[in-house]
């Protein structure tokens, strides 16, 4: 009887036996790839067959590596949909622009396919416990299909993993340790553990490469048993990129198609060791600390590096590095004109087809596929980046209508990160006004201008440029506090004596409805100090109130970063109040809310 697959080292070429070795050679430590015996596989199935199964992973079982059918650890994955993206394709003048979205599979990312053939192969190999590293995709997919073996599952993560990933994971019952250091570091730990004590070692294998392939079965079964021109996939460890593209030729060798796709690889310029390999045609040079915001391709020495390289020459290929800004940005213009939200990861296949359009290399009429590889809802703080904060307003239609009538939303929809610098000098009360039209679309009030110019000038009077992120928080203050038209507490100045091994003491010199007056107090530290000392200034006016909430945000690297604090406050008559303040100092930008939600409250009471 022919076996219906072996086991071979992509380098020496060599037989391994997976009860062995299934994940690297033992004679050069090189990747093993699984070699499928096609006769047999054209024996067992054929297009009339495939075209009446239902649409998930399991119906291409005959083409994964699994011995025993009877016991397959499925979640019905696979089945996504692929969408023609219409209006992105008419942005884009490309008529047949179609995205695969893989964040439909249970766990939100195409890795669901991969572990549904590793989890039962576990389980054929009599493997009593998983082990894997992360970067968080595989972490969730793998915890997911381990409770639904009963398996244990040992997770190894880098420090820092978004927390809807962990969230996931965590709640799949998963044992999770968080390493400080790279995927990479948690990858060979996860080797040393599952050698020591016999567990099932998970990740960017060879069997995981099978069960991946399947994306390509149904790319081309939706495109009318046909493959796309041009298919553009993230690369991280390099496993799935490879894993198409096996895909596609496994099926033209088969007969079911007749044409193979340019494969286009992409990959975040902070960790891009595949696409610099690739284009500067020499081997991959590991990245000690690859940084990105696509924490799903943050990868510095790609385990399939080889493989996706090898595909990428085969399909006569291309390789694109992209940048975090524009990861970003693509990942909002996706979800904006085809509703399709994905994490930056997936997003970066976008960024680079925007590019390489952009420089003509991209036929108009071309059929190009875009692999969006995991759900935006995986990463939802990275996206945020680039998102408004909506407004917090009183239940007034005259409050709701001045955020709409003053182009509050055409600020905010602008949200860039900010990298470029608008004022570096005060400018004049034109000159600003200018500067704000010409960025953000927008015309500010008289008072909101006001406003405006007053928060400029504490950013100057410090010594802070102003970026276009600073700006667009500045113009979101300016519209708060112009909203606020009694201000009984002002906060005039202040200082604070810290210390090392002591408690911060505050003084605040506050006017109190005209009355200007000092006091002092102590804090654990210079904000706690600050904020002490101003509610000793109000704490006998009529109603008392507690902070309940206080958060900061960074809106830039670097130790002129700029700050944003917002406050929550609530009162004993459970009237709340949410205020923000902006600076390059923290201490300024808290008092700055503070002094904002204490009016803010105030002026409650009053009512």
């Amino acid at each position: 009887m022919k076996e219906l697959y072996t086991l071979k080292c992509i380098g020496c070429k060599r037989e391994v036996d997976e009860a062995e070795e299934y994940t690297n050679c033992p004679h050069d430590g090189l990747p093993l790839e699984v070699a499928m015996n096609y006769e047999v596989i054209g024996q067992r199935i054929n297009q009339h067959a495939l075209r009446q199964m239902p649409p998930t992973a399991t119906k291409y079982l005959d083409f994964y590596p699994i011995r025993n059918k009877s016991r397959v650890i499925t979640l019905n994955e696979g089945g996504t949909p692929l969408y023609h993206a219409k209006n992105l394709g008419k942005e884009l003048g490309l008529k047949g622009l179609y995205i695969k979205v893989e964040g439909a599979n249970p766990t939100g990312a195409f890795k669901d396919r991969g572990t549904m053939v590793e989890i039962t192969k576990a389980i054929e190999l009599g493997k009593k416990a998983v082990v894997c590293a992360s970067s968080g995709n595989m972490a969730a997919s793998v915890s997911a299909y381990c409770a639904k073996a009963n398996m244990p599952a040992y997770v190894l993560v880098p420090q820092g993993t978004p927390i809807g990933k962990l969230a996931q994971t965590l709640a799949y019952g998963a044992r999770i340790i968080q390493i400080r250091g790279s995927y990479d570091a948690a990858a060979k730990l996860t080797r040393a553990i599952a050698m020591k004590n016999g567990h099932y070692l998970a990740g960017d294998y060879a069997y995981r490469l099978e069960g991946q392939k399947s994306q390509a079965f149904e790319i081309a079964e939706q495109l009318g048993w046909r493959a796309p021109d041009r298919l553009f996939i993230p690369i991280g460890c390099g496993t799935n990129g490879s894993a198409i593209w096996k895909g596609f030729r496994e099926y033209r060798m088969l007969g079911f198609t007749d044409n193979l796709p340019k494969m286009v690889g992409v990959q975040a310029r902070g960790a891009d060791p595949v696409i610099t390999a690739f284009n500067g045609k020499r081997s991959i040079e590991p990245i000690a600390i690859p940084k990105t915001v696509a924490s799903a391709i943050c990868v510095g020495d790609p385990l399939d590096g080889r493989k996706i390289i090898n595909a990428l020459n085969e399909s006569n290929g291309a390789a694109v590095s992209v940048e975090d800004e524009n990861i970003l940005e693509a990942e909002k213009l996706l979800a904006r004109m085809e509703s399709i939200f994905v994490e930056p990861s997936a997003a970066t296949s976008l960024a680079a087809l925007q590019q390489m359009a952009a420089a003509g290399a991209v036929d108009k009429d071309e059929t190009i596929v875009l692999v969006m590889t995991g759900v935006g809802l995986k990463d939802p703080v990275t996206a945020l980046k680039v998102l408004y904060s909506p407004p917090v307003v009183d239940p007034q239609l005259d409050e709701v209508q001045r955020y709409l009538n003053y182009g509050f939303y055409e600020v905010m929809a602008k949200n860039v990160e900010g990298s470029t610098v608008l004022i570096r000098e005060m400018p004049e009360r034109k000159e600003l006004s200018a500067i704000i039209r010409k960025n953000f679309h927008t015309e500010l009030s008289e008072e909101d201008l006001d406003e405006c110019m007053k928060l400029v000038e504490s950013f100057i009077e410090k010594g802070k440029s102003l970026q276009q992120g600073d700006l667009q928080h500045i113009i979101e203050k300016s519209f708060r506090k112009s909203a606020v038209k009694e201000r009984p507490l002002k906060i005039n100045d202040f200082s604070v004596k810290a210390g090392l091994h002591q408690k911060s003491v505050a003084t605040v010199r506050v006017s109190y409805r005209g009355k200007e007056q000092d006091f002092s107090a102590e804090g654990v530290g210079p904000v706690d100090g600050i904020i002490n000392a101003v509610k000793k200034s109000v704490e006998n006016n009529g109603f008392r109130f507690a902070l309940t909430d206080y958060e900061v945000a960074v809106s830039e690297g670097g130790t002129d970063a700029s700050v944003n604090v917002k406050m929550t406050m609530e009162d004993e008559r459970k009237n709340k109040v949410i205020s923000m303040g902006t600076s390059p100092d923290i201490i300024v930008a808290s008092v700055k809310a503070f002094e904002e939600g204490y009016n803010l409250l105030w002026a409650k009471n009053r009512k």
